[in-house]
């Protein structure tokens, strides 16, 4: 099951036709390279917690109040020559990372034998949307998952406007993909310094691809400071900073809840219409945030402000998780340059996108808890195996027990998830 529609890749297209009008023959790189770098700060994360977030988000203080990271992803039609692909990133002085990251191949799966059965799914979904001290008439909008599980699937759960999301080279996309981090000894996992700059000349080189040589002049986006106020009518208003070079905004909760043994699941969007895990706190490229604000999916980037309905909050229990992405710029670069005589045939070597966002989020009812606190030498957080039910018990009302709960056996079941070897109470 997919949530959203992959985006086409139109650029060579948009490219081919130059101001005269006359046709030129566009070849298409046939090495391309991504660069995804995020801002997280607060409760850190793009989608759904993680068992190191919620440690996070329980310990607060302490460390850096902005986490940077970086994904890089290369792709290529050649060979490589010895086997497998291998390339090396030499980035800027500014980066504070050491001369090179290495990009490697991903080491082949060992097939799983086990005989898990899946679990099957429970419980409902109940849906929310728009900016507002009171819901819009008609929601919650209630999926049974149960239903659904038997084929009923409901003609609106995954309606409105979809999200045209770009595809970062992997290695079912690509005969050759080489990636980082990794688990190179080699500075394969090392963490991106506060201080890291992006800009600066960078080059990149493989046992595959061309050398290609390349300035950035975009930088990590500024991290964004989420504070929230429970009001008098029951709803959360949310308020944040201006972003520079912000491109849109996207807020959403989602809370889990045990009810008569069944989980109840609690999601809620800022858009204006229906919206359920479309993807919209992905990269998304400047043209579709566009796009996405004129339909009001998005919120634009001069909104700093926008309150979670009185009636979600109820669902939720005033437990619920909130995230909030704020899209940015790309740096997109074509070797050669285009010929401008339109005659004369674009063929092009290689291809670098360099995209950004920046995140944050909160537990609803807690303030003031951004920041990586707890993190080690390597910056990973020290971490106990019931670490998400101890962050829960600190928020309040076990919202980390809950929510895991209730999305691994209704969300999780709907896709296909295996049910867990063990399970155990909080």
């Amino acid at each position: 099951m997919k949530f959203y529609l992959l985006q086409a890749s139109v650029l060579a297209l948009a490219l081919a036709v130059p101001a005269t009008g006359q046709s030129q023959k566009v070849s298409p790189p046939k090495t391309v390279y991504w660069m995804s770098a995020a801002t997280q700060s607060g409760f850190g994360m793009g989608s759904a917690p993680s068992t190191s977030d919620m440690m996070r988000m329980a310990m607060g203080g302490g460390g850096s109040s902005v986490i940077k990271t970086l994904n890089l992803d290369l792709g290529s039609k050649l060979p490589p020559s010895p086997a497998p692909g291998a390339a090396d990133h030499a980035v800027p002085p500014g980066m504070n990372m050491g001369a090179n990251l290495p990009l490697r191949a991903p080491k082949k799966g060992t097939p799983s034998q086990g005989t898990e059965e899946f679990e099957r799914p429970k419980g409902k979904l109940l849906l929310f949307w728009g900016c507002g001290e009171t819901a819009k008439p008609g929601q919650p909008v209630v999926f049974d998952f149960a239903r659904i599980a038997a084929g009923e699937m409901p003609a609106n759960l995954f309606g409105g406007e979809r999200v045209r999301l770009q595809r970062p080279p992997n290695a079912s996309t690509w005969p050759t993909y080489v990636y980082w981090p990794n688990t190179d000894k080699q500075n394969g996992s090392r963490q991106v310094p506060s201080n890291a700059s992006l800009v600066g000349p960078h080059k990149v080189t493989g046992n595959f691809a061309p050398q290609m040589d390349f300035s950035l002049q975009q930088d990590w986006m500024q991290g964004v400071n989420m504070k929230q106020q429970k009001n008098a009518s029951g709803s959360v208003g949310l308020q944040w900073n201006v972003v520079p070079g912000a491109t849109a905004h996207f807020a959403q909760m989602v809370a889990g809840r045990d009810e008569g043994g069944a989980p109840v699941i609690v999601f809620w969007a800022s858009s204006e219409t229906q919206t359920f895990f479309s993807g919209m706190s992905d990269f998304i490229s400047p043209s579709e945030a566009s796009r996405l604000v004129g339909k009001k999916l998005l919120m634009p980037p001069s909104q700093t402000s926008c309150a979670i309905p009185k009636e979600a909050v109820a669902a939720a229990k005033d437990a619920g998780l909130i995230l909030l992405t704020s899209h940015g710029p790309e740096q997109n670069i074509v070797y050669p340059p285009r010929p401008k005589d339109p005659k004369v045939d674009w063929v092009q070597e290689w291809s670098v996108k360099a995209r950004f966002v920046s995140r944050t989020g909160a537990i609803i009812g807690m303030e003031d808890m951004g920041g990586a606190g707890g993190a080690t030498a390597s910056g990973k957080p020290k971490c106990k195996p019931d670490a998400a039910t101890e962050a829960g018990k600190a928020a309040g009302g076990g919202i980390g027990g809950s929510v895991g709960r209730a999305m691994g056996g209704a969300l999780g079941g709907l896709m296909g998830k295996k049910k867990p070897k063990e399970d155990c109470e909080p």
